[in-house]
């Protein structure tokens, strides 16, 4: 698939940290709502709409990793490919959450569906933070990014 911002090397870091924190807000918030019956159906809303949110946002910054310089060697394609596949995982998960949350807005006396969301969403956290760490590691480790010279595609 062509990546849509191809000619942008630095959109990514600047579009990747807005999902994450989405992202991770909606654990927060669903948690908060676990917690606390008396506001579940207003913080479900907003898990929903930070999942909704996130979820597009994340989309959005794969899309922008499609271009990313710098000079590599073999470890470096390694790294990437690993952090391309946690991101796509991170993404799928974010939207299968977003699409849980919303049936379940719909059955508002199943409680159960609270727990599978937060286990969802505890399992989309943890992928971040994966990701988060292999591109890290391209950053600082292998030193690729938009300041370097090279491009890092195979």
């Amino acid at each position: 698939m062509e990546k849509l911002f191809e000619g942008f090397p630095s959109l990514h870091p600047l579009v990747v940290h807005f999902p994450i924190v989405l992202l991770l807000l909606a654990l927060l918030s669903q948690v908060v709502a676990v917690s606390y019956s008396r506001y579940r159906r207003e913080l479900n809303i907003v898990t929903f709409v930070l999942l909704l949110l996130g979820t597009i946002g994340a989309f959005a910054a794969i899309q922008t990793a499609s271009h990313i310089s710098g000079d590599a060697d073999e470890e470096a394609f390694a790294v990437f490919d690993t952090h391309q596949r946690y991101a796509w995982i991170s993404f799928w998960l974010a939207g299968i959450s977003t699409v849980v949350r919303f049936v379940a807005l719909r059955w508002r006396k199943v409680i159960w569906t609270n727990y599978l969301i937060v286990i969802l969403l505890i399992s989309l956290s943890v992928t971040l933070f994966i990701t988060g760490h292999h591109g890290a590691r391209l950053v600082y480790q292998y030193g690729v990014g938009p300041k370097s010279n090279g491009v890092l595609i195979k």
